[in-house]
C-alpha cells in the first residue's frame, strides 16, 4: 500500500488503475477503419493495458497488473490480432496494418511496464511469443496488393512509416535488438530530412484541412522514437547540417495553431479557418493526442517549445490530465512524473 503522502501526490493521481472489472473479448481479425473501425473494437483492450501498466509502474498496484497480464495471457491463447483482412477493389492492406501498429503501440508499450510484475514474470515467455509474431505481421508495406511489394504507396513513407518504426523501436527495447534500433532510426531521420526548412512536413502538409492534425501524428512519433531510441545512442534531436532539427517541426505545429491563416501558402490553399484542432481536447475514449507533449517537456524543460506546449495542455483536476495515447505507449503524465518501477 502507498504511503498517505505518496497517495497524495500528483504521480500517484496520475498513474490510475483500470476502471471497471470487465475484460473485453479478443478480436482475431483486424479490418482497419474501412470496415467500421477495427481501431474502436481494441480501444478498451488497449486502455486496459495503458491503465494497468500506469497503476503498475505509478503505485505497484499488483491487482491491476494481474489484470492486464491476464488479459494479455487471454488474448495470446485465442490468437488475437493475427488476422490482417486486405480491403477494398485494390485489396488494401493500408488500414489493417495501421490498426495492428496503433493497437501494438499502445500493448508493447504496457507491455514494457507489466513485464516486470509477478504476473508478468511468470508469463513472459507465453506473452511475448504472441507479441514477436505480431511484430513481424505489421512488420510489411502496406498499400493495394499489386503495388505493395515496391512499397509505392504514401502510408510506406509518411506517419504510417513511423508507426512501424516505433513498433520495430519498442521491439528492439524489450529483446535488445541493435538491427531493429537502427531500422527505426533509419526512418525517423528519412523524415527528418525530408522535412522543410521551417518545420512543416511535405507528407503531411499535403493534407490540407488536416496539415496540422497529421504534423501533430507524425510529431507524437518521432518525440516517442526519440525516447526508445536514446539508449541505443541514437540521438534523434541533433540537427541536420542546415541547422533544422525536430524542435522546429514542434515550433511549426505550435505556430500554425497560434496563427492558422499563415497555413495556406503550405498546405495547397486551405484556408487556416478549416485547420482541424480537435487533437487540442480529449478524445471520447479516454486518449489525449498531445500525450507526447509530457516526454517533450520532461526532456526539454527549458526550451520555449515546452512553455508554450504547457500552455495547452490540460493540468490536474481538469479534463484530459493525465495524459494518455496509444501512439505514445501509454500514461505519458504518469511515465514523466513517477520513478522507475521496480
Amino acid at each position: 500500500m502507498a504511503s498517505p503522502a505518496f497517495g497524495q501526490s500528483n504521480a500517484y493521481k496520475a498513474c490510475r488503475p483500470p476502471a471497471g472489472h470487465g475484460e473485453p473479448a479478443p478480436i482475431v481479425a483486424i479490418q482497419g477503419p474501412a470496415h467500421h473501425g477495427t481501431d474502436r473494437a481494441i480501444e478498451p483492450f488497449s486502455l486496459l493495458q495503458m491503465e494497468a501498466a500506469a497503476a503498475w509502474r505509478g503505485r505497484h498496484d499488483e491487482p491491476a497488473a494481474n489484470r492486464g497480464v491476464e488479459a494479455l495471457v487471454h488474448w495470446a491463447r485465442a490468437g488475437a490480432l493475427r488476422e490482417v483482412v486486405d480491403a477494398g477493389p485494390a485489396a488494401s492492406n493500408t488500414n489493417s496494418i495501421y490498426s495492428l501498429r496503433r493497437a501494438l503501440i499502445a500493448i508493447l508499450g504496457s507491455w514494457m511496464e507489466l513485464r516486470t510484475s509477478p504476473a508478468g514474470r511468470i508469463n513472459r515467455a507465453e506473452i511475448e511469443r504472441w507479441l514477436g509474431d505480431l511484430v513481424a505481421l505489421q512488420d510489411v508495406p502496406t498499400g493495394g496488393e499489386k503495388s505493395r511489394a515496391k512499397a509505392e504507396a504514401v502510408s510506406n513513407h509518411n506517419n504510417h512509416a513511423l508507426l512501424r518504426a516505433t513498433v520495430a523501436a519498442q521491439w528492439a527495447t524489450l529483446t535488445g535488438s541493435r538491427e531493429l534500433a537502427d531500422k527505426a532510426a533509419q526512418a525517423a531521420v528519412a523524415t527528418i530530412d525530408g522535412m522543410r526548412a521551417d518545420g512543416g512536413l511535405p507528407l503531411e502538409m499535403a493534407r490540407g484541412s488536416r496539415a496540422l492534425w497529421y504534423q501533430r501524428h507524425a510529431i507524437a512519433s518521432l518525440v516517442y522514437l526519440a525516447d526508445l531510441l536514446q539508449p541505443f545512442g541514437q540521438d534523434l534531436w541533433l540537427p541536420r547540417v542546415d541547422g533544422v532539427d525536430l524542435h522546429r517541426a514542434i515550433a511549426f505545429l505550435l505556430n500554425g495553431i497560434e496563427q492558422p491563416e499563415l497555413l495556406s501558402a503550405v498546405t495547397g490553399g486551405e484556408v487556416g479557418s478549416s485547420q482541424d484542432f480537435s487533437f487540442l481536447v480529449r478524445r471520447g475514449n479516454g486518449r489525449h493526442y498531445m500525450a507526447w507533449a509530457e516526454l517533450y517537456r520532461a526532456r526539454f524543460p527549458e526550451r520555449d517549445e515546452s512553455r508554450r506546449l504547457g500552455v495547452l495542455l490540460p493540468q490536474i483536476s481538469e479534463p484530459g490530465w493525465p495524459l494518455l495515447d496509444d501512439y505514445v505507449g501509454g500514461n505519458t503524465t504518469c511515465r514523466v512524473l513517477s520513478s522507475d518501477p521496480a
